[in-house]
């Protein structure tokens, strides 16, 4: 398979932990180490607003577009949810006794599911004021990523570091089943979009990403190249593609047939800690220590590798922002 990426966005900023598209704006939402939330325009590169949310990390960020909102998880424990059209804080409360590592949004329920270092997920609902409407427990260690199944959204999967993905149902405390995933702490899971292969991807402290079939509870194929901590992984929405990206600084474009090792980009950003996709321009956000990179994927004649980092490093010299545009 022959990639090339088509144009980039970078922002220079504080350590970036969280990362969402807007499905219908040109946003891309940042929740950043040092408590800042930024909405960027991808398209021009402009910030287009900021908020102060917290006094500790930000460590996980999503749109809530049906209401205008985004929400976004800390390491005071607090859940805060603003309005981004206003800057109106519409919710703010302590939604666990420890750190919030992660948060996903139910796509047709008026739910968000957070999983936090209290080793519990817990299942909010705003149009009930935000009560937690159920309490997950079975992990013995933090929780670092939640998915729900597209096939089935009354499903979702938990990724933690006790090694372990698990099943759940929503209405249920306890998990259908546990799959033993890795050797290390598991950091990530995702399911497969499409409707032919019940699959989940998943990404490991033990420098591994691994493919399962969630019915069978089996492991379909391991990708090993990635010289430390694999922290995300993710199958792309419309490309045969699976991404992935940690602490060697790198993210890794895999074929989703052969599993075999497509391209991998490197701009010198130190570790790569999270990832957002836009389902319908095949644009993918990476967040860095340094900041965030917007790249554009598409299967092209030319085959460019993906090496353009002089242009994304000679960019970094802006104080800001830079945007720049390559035509194939």
């Amino acid at each position: 398979m022959l990639l090339d990426v088509n144009r980039k966005l970078f922002a220079r900023s504080d350590r970036v932990k969280g990362v969402d598209f807007h499905p219908t704006e040109p946003w891309l939402l940042t929740g950043l180490y040092n408590g800042t939330v930024n909405i960027y325009n991808h398209e021009t590169g402009a910030l287009v607003k900021t908020f102060e949310v917290a006094e500790v990390p930000v460590r996980c960020v999503r749109f809530i577009p049906r209401k205008n909102w985004f929400i976004a998880g800390s390491d005071d424990f607090q859940l805060r949810v603003f309005n981004y059209n206003t800057h109106e804080k519409v919710a703010a409360f302590e939604a666990h006794p420890d750190y919030i590592r992660c948060l996903t949004v139910h796509p047709t329920a008026s739910i968000v599911l957070t999983g936090s270092d209290d080793m519990t997920l817990k299942a909010w609902d705003w149009d009930k004021q935000w009560r937690c409407i159920q309490t997950y427990e079975g992990h013995t260690h933090y929780i670092m990523n939640i998915a729900v199944n597209p096939k089935d959204p009354n499903t979702f999967a938990s990724a933690c570091l006790d090694r372990t993905v698990k099943m759940w149902s929503l209405g249920s405390p306890t998990a259908n089943f546990t799959m033993e995933a890795h050797d290390k702490g598991v950091n990530y899971v995702e399911f497969y979009p499409g409707a032919d292969k019940p699959y989940l991807v998943t990404a490991s402290d033990d420098k591994t990403v691994k493919i399962w079939d969630y019915l069978s509870k089996s492991c379909v194929q391991t990708l090993e190249s990635h010289t430390n901590n694999v922290l995300f992984a993710v199958f792309h929405p419309s490309l045969p593609l699976i991404v992935s990206g940690g602490e060697d600084g790198t993210v890794k474009l895999w074929n989703n047939g052969t599993y075999r090792l497509e391209n991998t980009l490197s701009y010198a950003l130190e570790r790569a800690w999270c990832i957002a996709l836009r389902k319908t321009t095949n644009e993918i956000a990476i967040g860095y220590d340094e900041g965030v990179v917007v790249v554009k994927v598409g299967p092209l004649a030319l085959h460019r590798a993906l090496s353009d980092s002089d242009l994304l490093s000679s960019a970094a010299k802006n104080p800001r922002i830079a945007w720049t545009s390559l035509a194939s």
